[in-house]
C-alpha cells in the first residue's frame, strides 16, 4: 500500500532534506558559528553536550516545498494552502532558531495565526467526533473553529516539547505521517497521502543527519511546522470523512499530545508558569534512568540516542492503532484513553523508581548533586 506513493515527489523531499541537512550542518561548522547556538548547552532541558544547529526544520520546509512545485499544478489548491498558511508559523521558529529570540507568547500567536489562515481560507474544521453529545457543540460553528485552531496550535506547540533528544520529534513525526497516511489510503483520499508521503520523506531526509549522532536539529520551525501540518491533515481526514474519528488522529499524535498534558499537569502541581521549562518530561526520564543505570553523565552522547531508540515502539503503538481504529470511534476513545492512563502510570513509577535509586545512591559512583534527576524537580 505504501510502496505505490515512492514517487519523484517523495524522493525530492528525501534528497532535498537531506542535502540541506549536509550542507548546514558543514557551514555551521566552518563559518557560520552565531548558528552553533552555545548557549543552548546551559538551557535547562537541554540533554546534548556539543554546540549544534537547529536549522534542520528549515531543511525540512525546503524539501517540502521544493517536492509541491515538482507536483503543481497537478495537485489541488490544498497542499498550497497549507504551505502558505504554515509560513507565519515556520518563520517564528525559524527567526529563534537563527539566533533571534521569539517570546514563547509570539510562537503561539503564529501557530493561531496560521490555523486561522486554513480555516479562513479552507473553510475546513472539526466538524463531529462521533460521540453524538459532542457533535451537538461541534455542530456550531463558532465552537467548531475555536476548537479547530486551538487543536492544531496545540499539537504544533506539543511536538517542540518532545524536540529534546537526537531523532525523538523526527521519528514521532515520521510515524505519524505513516499513521495518516495509512488513514488516508483505507478511506481513498489520495491528496492527503500524497502530502503525508511528502512530510514522511522529507522528515526521513532530516533523521539522517539527526539520528543517532544528532549534528543538526529540528528547531523550532521543524517542530512547529511539522506539527502544524499533521494537524491539520488529521483534522481533514476527519472533515472529510465521516467514517474517520478525530479520536483516531488523536492517538496517530498521541506521544506529543501526552507529554503536554503531562507538562501542563506537572507545571500547574508545582505552581510553575506554563512556559517554563524543565527536565522532567518523560524523554527526560527515560534519559536520566539510563544514565543512572548503565551510562553514566559522561557518555550522554550514547545515552541520548539509545534513551530514543527505547521509546520508539512506545511512540509507534498509539500511532498504529489509530491506523486500525480510524473508523471505530468508541474502540478509539476507550483505547486512547487506556494509553493516556498507562503513559501517566509508567512515568510516576519510573519518577519513583528514580528517585528511589538517587536516594539511595546506586548510582554506581555517578551521582551528581544539583544537577541529578533529584535536584531537577
Amino acid at each position: 500500500m505504501f510502496s505505490a506513493f515512492v514517487d519523484s515527489e517523495e524522493l525530492a523531499a528525501l534528497l532535498v532534506a537531506a542535502t540541506v541537512c549536509g550542507v548546514l550542518v558543514i557551514k555551521t561548522r566552518s563559518s557560520w558559528s552565531r548558528l552553533m547556538r552555545v548557549g543552548d548547552l546551559g538551557a535547562i532541558q537541554a540533554a546534548h553536550s556539543t554546540p549544534t544547529p537547529r536549522l534542520g526544520g528549515i531543511a525540512v520546509f525546503v524539501a517540502v516545498v521544493t517536492a509541491a512545485l515538482l507536483g503543481l499544478p497537478g495537485w489541488d489548491s490544498l497542499w498550497v494552502l497549507l504551505l502558505v498558511a504554515s509560513v507565519p508559523l515556520f518563520l517564528s521558529g525559524a527567526a529563534e532558531d537563527l539566533g533571534f529570540p521569539v517570546a514563547p507568547v509570539g510562537r503561539l500567536a503564529a501557530a493561531l495565526a496560521s490555523s486561522v489562515l486554513v480555516v479562513w481560507f479552507g473553510e475546513t474544521w472539526i466538524t463531529h467526533t462521533g460521540v453524538p453529545w459532542l457533535d451537538l457543540f461541534l455542530a456550531w460553528s463558532p465552537l467548531a473553529i475555536v476548537v479547530s485552531v486551538v487543536a492544531a496550535a496545540t499539537v504544533a506547540h506539543a511536538f517542540n516539547l518532545i524536540d529534546g533528544l537526537n531523532g525523538l520529534a523526527g521519528s514521532a513525526a515520521f510515524i505519524c505521517a505513516l499513521s495518516l497516511l495509512g488513514t488516508a489510503l483505507s478511506v481513498n483520499d489520495m491528496e492527503i497521502a500524497v502530502i503525508a508521503s511528502v512530510l514522511a520523506a522529507a522528515v526521513l531526509g532530516f533523521l539522517l543527519f539527526n539520528f543517532p549522532f544528532g549534528s543538526i536539529f529540528f528547531g523550532d520551525a521543524g517542530a512547529y511546522t511539522v506539527g502544524f501540518l499533521l494537524a491539520w491533515m488529521g483534522i481533514l481526514l476527519a472533515g472529510r470523512h465521516a467514517d474517520v474519528t478525530p479520536f483516531a488522529m488523536v492517538l496517530a499524535m498521541f506521544w506529543p499530545l501526552a507529554d503536554l498534558t503531562l507538562a501542563i499537569f506537572r507545571r500547574y502541581q508545582r505552581h510553575s508558569p506554563l512556559a517554563a521549562p524543565d527536565r522532567l518530561h518523560f524523554h527526560h526520564l527515560v534519559l536520566r534512568s539510563l544514565e543512572i543505570a548503565f551510562f553514566g553523565r559522561a557518555r550522554r552522547n550514547i545515552a541520548n540516542p539509545v534513551a530514543t531508540a527505547v521509546m520508539l515502539p512506545l511512540i509507534a503503538a498509539p500511532a498504529v492503532a489509530g491506523f486500525l481504529l480510524h473508523d471505530q470511534p468508541g474502540e478509539a476513545a476507550v483505547t486512547l484513553a487506556c494509553f493516556f492512563a498507562l503513559y501517566f502510570t509508567v512515568y510516576l513509577i519510573g519518577m519513583r523508581l528514580a528517585m528511589h535509586r538517587l536516594r539511595n545512591g546506586s548510582v554506581k559512583g555517578r551521582r551528581e548533586g544539583p544537577r541529578g534527576l533529584h535536584a531537577a524537580q
